[in-house]
Order: C-alpha cells, then structure tokens, then sequence
C-alpha cells in the first residue's frame, strides 16, 4: 500500500517482487490514486522480470484496474471519470483481492454498500467499468478470472433518466449570471448537444470549417461528425483562442483569474467549472438544472423543431434510437396540439389554456 514519507505531501510505493525492490513517488496527494498508480508501477514492474518465474495469470484487483486504466482509460476523453469509478471500486472492494477470487458475495455487497450513498445509475457504470477491465486482463495479460461472477445480472433497476428542458427565460437568465468567458461553453452545447466531455476534448484541427464539419471523438472511442450550420461557423470563428500550448489548440478555453496575468486555459471536467456553473444556475432561479441538461435542451428543441427523432438521434450520436425514445414527449405534445384543431362534429375545441414556455 502507498505511504507517506516524512516531510512530503506525496504518497510513495515500495515493494518488491522476485526479491527485486521497486519504490518511488506516485506523485499525487490523493491516496486512491496513489493505489492506482501503484497497481500500474507493479504491473510495470513484473513485466521487466521474467514472467516464468512469477505465477501467470495472477493479478489482484487493483492491478486489473490500475492496467486497465494506464493501457485503455488514461488517454480518453472520459479518463478523469474513469479514475473516479476506480477509486469507488477500491474504496470497498478489496484491493489486494486476486481477480481469480472475487465472489458475487463481495460484488453484491459493493453494490449494497454503493446504493446507499449514490444513484443506481452509478452503480451500473461502476460495475461496467469493473468488467471491461477484467475482459482486458483476460484477453491481453492472460489473467485468470472467476468462473461463477455475472457482472451484469448485479447490476440494478435504474429510473428513467429525466429530460429538463432550459425555457428561453432561464437560458437568458442563466447567461445574464454566468462569468462571460464560461458563455462559448453553454453556448456549444446548446448548439450541438455535445457532451461536457466531448466540448472540453475539442480541438481546433478536428474543426472543418471548409467541409463544414467537426470531428467528435465520443464514449467508447467511437468517431462521428457534426455538421457546422452558419450560426455554428459564425460562432467558433469568433471564439477568442487561448496564446499558449497546449491551451491554444483547445476549441473552448477560460480566464484563469487565479494565475498570473489571467490567461486563457483549456477548460477541463475539474478546475471548479461546475461550481461555477450551478452557481450561475442558483443565481439565476434556475432550479433542477444540470449542465448534461443543456443537452436534453438541443434534442428537445430540435425534435419539436424537425419532429424527426432519426435524425436527432444521429446528431445526439446514439448508437440505438430507443436511447433518444426518452425525447418522444414532445412529439406526442404536437400531436395532441394537432388533435386540439380536429373535430368529429366539425366544431373546432378550445384549445387548452395550457402553454409550454419552452416553445
């Protein structure tokens, strides 16, 4: 396990294997990733041995996600989500574990002890990430897993995720209260629906202004384009760039007031942008409001604009249209409008007082 030498804010490892020692500094004051970077030096560190001499097949539980992590997760898009999972996974289930002897006993009981603290939703992808990484251990460091462990069949009854839609008012609301150099951010993914990962990953060669198009590179490494409309190639044309790299090649960038000279950075998921924005949201009356929600809004918008959930269902980048079915309200709204001016009798109803301020 990591320690901590006298003196230093960073966790250490020290551990040795065939009577090799192998020690230095994970470089990181958080002990969870202090374990994952150790599970990734130890991992190193068998391998520049002679694996005939270590017992093959043979990994623990921080080692499959520590590998994992270093070989798949560490240069996607949703890395830092990735490394949250695992520090959950490893926060409850036993670390040192051979993957060989995990139970669904112990798998029941991670799920048990996650549902009282998170939603199932969470839960779910946790576990996801858990067996994508023993699939890994298995298929390229050979590693043996257990026999009777269903992942899935642990996985529990998620709640139809909700759709809030941003009405004009609170979107002028919002950006009357939102820091102005946050602005480019709302605005992106209002315009395209793009994910909070997918707006920070951005960058400016995947921006085809002349094919009219931007490289989105989403979950699951798969690729697609956007198309770029004129509103969408007046707005990135306008777009202030940050002066220095890596910042500057990143399409959406921030004032730092913290640093010297206030100069523009990339934006990342961490750095206190999400403070920043439901701060905006509070400011702004904005109640129930998530940033992910400006993406429910584009498809919401789009599909009572288009009434054609295919296309906006390509557009939002899902791989199966059932996924954008959860949108299907607003269709079923314009055909109960349609029905308010038809009649058997031929007598035209009242149409319902009823209004939607998000029109």
């Amino acid at each position: 396990m990591p320690f901590r030498p006298k003196n230093s804010r960073f966790w250490h490892y020290d551990f040795q294997i065939r009577g090799c020692r192998f020690h230095g500094s994970c470089s990181t004051a958080d002990f969870e990733e202090a374990k994952a970077v150790e599970a990734k030096a130890r991992v190193t560190a068998r391998d520049s041995l002679d694996r005939k001499a270590v017992q093959p097949g043979v990994f623990t539980l921080s080692e499959a996600l520590g590998t994992y992590y270093a070989d798949i997760a560490e240069h996607q898009p949703s890395a830092r989500t990735t490394l949250s999972q695992t520090k959950a996974l490893l926060s409850i289930l036993k670390p040192k574990m051979a993957l060989a002897d995990l139970t669904m006993a112990e798998v029941q009981r991670y799920v048990t002890t996650r549902r009282a603290t998170c939603a199932n939703g969470t839960v779910n992808r946790e576990l996801q990430l858990l067996g994508r990484a023993m699939r890994h251990m298995a298929r390229v460091h050979k590693a043996t897993l257990p026999a009777d462990v269903d992942l899935k069949s642990a996985q529990v009854a998620e709640a139809e995720e909700r759709v809030r839609e941003l009405t004009r008012d609170e979107q002028a609301r919002l950006f009357n209260e939102l820091r102005p150099d946050l602005h480019p951010l709302a605005t992106m993914a209002l315009a395209t629906g793009l994910r909070l990962a997918e707006l920070v990953e951005m960058q400016w060669p995947a921006v085809d202004l002349d094919t009219g198009r931007i490289k989105i590179v989403q979950k699951g490494q798969r690729t697609r384009f956007f198309p770029i409309n004129s509103e969408l190639r007046a707005f990135l044309s306008s777009l202030p760039r940050a002066d220095t790299l890596p910042h500057a090649r990143f399409v959406l960038t921030y004032i730092n007031h913290k640093a010297k000279g206030q100069p523009r950075w990339r934006i990342t998921q961490g750095g206190g942008i999400m403070e920043v924005f439901r701060a905006a949201c509070v400011a702004a009356e904005i109640e129930d409001f998530r940033f992910h929600d400006l993406r429910h809004t584009f498809a919401t918008r789009l599909l009572r604009q288009t009434g054609n959930l295919k296309l906006v269902s390509k557009l939002l980048g899902h791989t199966q249209i059932e996924t954008t079915m959860r949108y299907a309200h607003v269709l079923d709204d314009d055909m109960r409008d349609a029905l308010d001016s038809y009649s058997v009798t031929g007598q035209v109803p009242k149409k319902s007082p009823k209004s939607r301020a998000s029109h």
